[in-house]
């Protein structure tokens, strides 16, 4: 009995430690209140949020006739590189049926299919040149420069063949991109739907008409070089024996064979210019998924969201990186064909630059070239790099995170973003991002040193061998 009064002295004397003042008590009470208006206003403004994109998912804005063509995207991958790809398969790639459909759906490939038809018979001429290419280069010295005509229509009928490939597999992958896509939250403007697929235009454009320029620089610079040295006394035969050499090495001049030189010529240049922009145009797409959903992040960012929020933003996330995944897979033979080809004709041009010009249409075609395959190279690295850039962007939110609404789901989310590496790949070789632009920088510096070790000073315009082929 003597324990008890004990005992009931030890539990007051806790109780007056544990006992707070009134004011504390009042102040507590004040903070917990501010604490739940303040969650309670972020979930309604989640909310709210939630219903918006109800609204505008549901519904059709009406524009004017100035308008509508500029405001019909409806934000999609597949929409906004539809006449991408339309371009494409006028020049024997890609031969998906249904690329300018408004769904996915309804894309289809087929071998009976005539745009599949003309890309193998043009994968055939394309076999046939290379055959005729390795020929000529093995029947004479072989040296550092002669063997760019193996490595252009070499890099050019691999290219053909991946796309072939990938064409069989573009209407599955759509698919899931549009998946994906529409899980996404929703662009909150017509402008923020727009602007992927203008990017998009704006780089093929602006690719294909410097690829014309440089091509027409080619073809002036050649006619100089056809009327220097010339063979008979037919200008047009002149030229075409001097930028088909490979051709006439084995056969006879004839008008049919010159036009199809031509022909195999004119195409091959647009596929080696296209293979980078085809890079540079997935990774666009990419990177804006992850932007799409970092801007729905940006919305929020600070405000207290319930945890379905954190669980919704990182099953999307996770989405996105399985896309990147699906098309890396699909599309990372031609990055590594681009990188590597690029790397070397970068090498020889800056070799060839230590060589006196001959002419003032050759010098103003070698250094446009020069400049353009420099740029390009620069820009698939640049637009690559973006979707590692937009992956890791996520992470800034994610540490704004008031730590009242900080969960299990923010925790699991942050340690994804961290642990992953997002990124295109060049056959798991090299990842994409802005650390490579510097390695390749690098690497075109050691290279260049070496050559010009061995480096003699040619004459541009030797006739025993042509430089255009």
């Amino acid at each position: 009995m003597k324990i008890l009064p004990k005992l009931e002295s030890k539990l007051r004397r806790l109780k007056k430690k544990v006992t707070r003042s009134p004011l504390t008590r009042k102040l507590d009470l004040t903070h917990e209140s501010a604490r739940k208006k303040a969650f309670q206003e972020s979930c309604e403004t989640y909310k709210s949020q939630i219903e918006k994109e109800y609204e505008i998912r549901n519904t059709i804005p009406k524009l004017s006739r100035s308008n509508k063509e500029a405001f019909l995207s409806d934000g999609t991958f597949h929409q906004a590189v539809g006449r991408v790809l339309l371009v494409a398969e006028f020049f024997a790639m890609m031969p998906v049926k249904g690329v300018t459909a408004k769904h996915p759906s309804n894309l289809s490939f087929s071998w009976r299919n005539i745009r599949t038809c003309f890309s193998l018979l043009f994968i055939t001429s394309s076999f046939t040149n290379f055959g005729l290419s390795l020929y000529k280069v093995l029947n004479n010295p072989i040296s550092f420069n002669s063997i760019k005509p193996i490595i252009f229509r070499g890099s050019v009928l691999l290219v053909l063949i991946v796309a072939l490939n990938l064409a069989r597999r573009w209407p599955q992958l759509m698919m899931y991109w549009h998946t994906v896509e529409q899980d996404l939250p929703q662009y909150q403007t017509q402008l923020g739907r727009w602007k992927m697929g203008h990017t998009i235009a704006m780089v093929m454009l602006v690719g294909m008409m410097l690829s014309v320029a440089e091509h027409i620089l080619s073809m002036v610079s050649a006619i100089n070089y056809a009327s220097f040295c010339n063979r008979t006394a037919d200008p047009i035969q002149n030229y075409f024996l001097r930028t088909n050499d490979e051709i006439f090495f084995v056969a006879s001049y004839s008008t049919p064979l010159a036009l199809w030189g031509k022909f195999q010529n004119v195409y091959s240049t647009f596929i080696w210019n296209y293979m980078d922009m085809f890079v540079m145009i997935v990774s666009i797409g990419l990177a804006s998924k992850f932007r799409q959903l970092n801007d729905d992040l940006r919305n929020f960012k600070g405000m207290n969201m319930p945890p379905t929020y954190w669980s919704e933003r990182r099953i999307q996330y996770r989405n996105i990186c399985i896309l990147c995944d699906k098309m890396d897979d699909a599309i990372s033979l031609i990055t590594m064909v681009s990188f590597s080809n690029n790397l070397y004709f970068i090498c020889v041009q800056l070799l060839r630059s230590l060589n006196t010009m001959p002419s003032v249409a050759h010098a103003v075609y070698f250094y446009f070239s020069l400049i353009f395959l420099i740029g390009r190279t620069l820009a698939v690295s640049l637009y690559s790099s973006s979707v590692h850039d937009e992956s890791r962007l996520t992470l800034r939110y994610l540490r704004c995170v008031p730590k009242e609404s900080w969960c299990p789901e923010v925790k699991r989310f942050t340690e994804e973003v961290i642990s992953d590496e997002v990124a295109l790949t060049g056959m798991k070789f090299f990842h994409l991002t802005r650390k490579l632009v510097l390695s390749v920088a690098g690497t075109i510096v050691t290279y260049e040193l070496v050559l010009i070790q061995f480096h003699e000073d040619n004459d541009l315009w030797d006739c025993d061998q042509s430089y255009y082929s």
